[in-house]
């Protein structure tokens, strides 16, 4: 994909749009959004000559994936956001944005399209009339709101999970389990590096006015509870495993014992079937009429007086 850069700015209440070419004249015009698709390092050096652009900061955009994390220049500051969602059947996948806020400028990098920055383009005026950290702050508020639903469909899993091992356990849902666990492993390493990008930014007083402090704590209030929601369906999901151990710990003791008791009915009758094939010559039983029918009879009456006794005392 070829890098697009895409600049909007306020001219007399107006939104604007443009692309690099217009980013020379722009400087000193009040707030302005620039955002870059696809990144290549021609499309941040073009940015760069406007709005200067730490080469360390340059250098993490480029290379995808990084972890969050928040930066402090002396003219700008750098954070990595990352956009989890579920990939279908296949655990977690992050999408990762960069962030450049400077006192009236912000610039946002990211490889694929993000329905968050997408959702914030549609309504750029309204908000870069505040002021671009108000821009940054509608980005990450929606993106955060995007984790909800990505945690409520991990939730659903573990429901339908737990419920079909109650039933049965089987392999494949022992699989499905590592999935989800391995979900909620990775949202949790993305939310609470988030929870300190937020706190960082909530505190920069150079960028962000008083009056968004509040707004990016309210930010942090809801990381902070998708944190202890995570936590607590990782608790569901180690609950579920022990409800998938226990179980198959339960069948395989009711086939040990249904075999047990076959075998306890059959050793009897095998010792009575042992006895008589030895075919001695004395034994009283080989020349008369009836011993065969006799004997199969009292073996049948055995087995039969044997599973009775068991029925009766419940083993079985």
């Amino acid at each position: 994909m070829t890098a697009r850069i895409t600049v909007r700015w306020l001219d007399d209440s107006k939104l604007l749009e443009g692309g690099a070419e217009v980013l020379p004249r722009l400087s000193g015009r009040g707030h302005v959004w620039i955002d870059v698709l696809a990144p290549d390092e021609a499309a941040l050096r073009a940015v760069s000559a406007a709005y200067p652009l730490p080469p360390l900061a340059i250098e993490d955009c480029l290379h995808f994936p990084q972890r969050p994390k928040f930066d402090v220049y002396d003219d700008v500051t750098f954070a990595i956001w990352l956009l989890p969602h579920v990939l279908t059947g296949d655990g977690i996948e992050s999408r990762e944005l960069d962030v450049f806020l400077g006192p009236e400028h912000l610039v946002t990098v990211h490889r694929e399209e993000l329905a968050a920055v997408n959702a914030v383009a549609e309504d750029a005026r309204s908000y870069l009339a505040r002021g671009v950290e108000w821009t940054l702050h509608a980005l990450i508020d929606r993106a955060v709101d995007d984790i909800f639903p990505v945690v409520e469909e991990l939730s659903d899993e573990l429901e339908a999970l737990e419920d079909a091992m109650l039933e049965q356990a089987q392999p494949a849902h022992l699989e499905r389990l590592h999935r989800a666990r391995r979900s909620l492993v990775d949202l949790h390493r993305i939310v609470n590096p988030e929870r300190e990008v937020v706190r960082a930014l909530a505190r920069l007083e150079a960028f962000v006015a008083p009056e968004a402090y509040m707004y990016y704590q309210d930010i942090g209030d809801h990381l902070a509870r998708l944190s202890d929601t995570i936590d607590t369906y990782r608790e569901v999901a180690a609950g579920t495993m022990d409800i998938y151990l226990s179980a198959t710990s339960n069948r395989m003791n009711a086939v040990m014992k249904t075999l047990t008791i076959v075998a306890t009915i059959f050793m009897p009758l095998t010792l009575i079937s042992g006895i008589y094939g030895m075919n001695f010559e004395y034994m009283p039983e080989l020349s008369w009429r009836y011993g065969y029918f006799v004997v199969l009879g009292v073996m049948l009456a055995l087995g039969v007086w044997m599973i009775w006794f068991f029925r009766r005392r419940d083993w079985w």
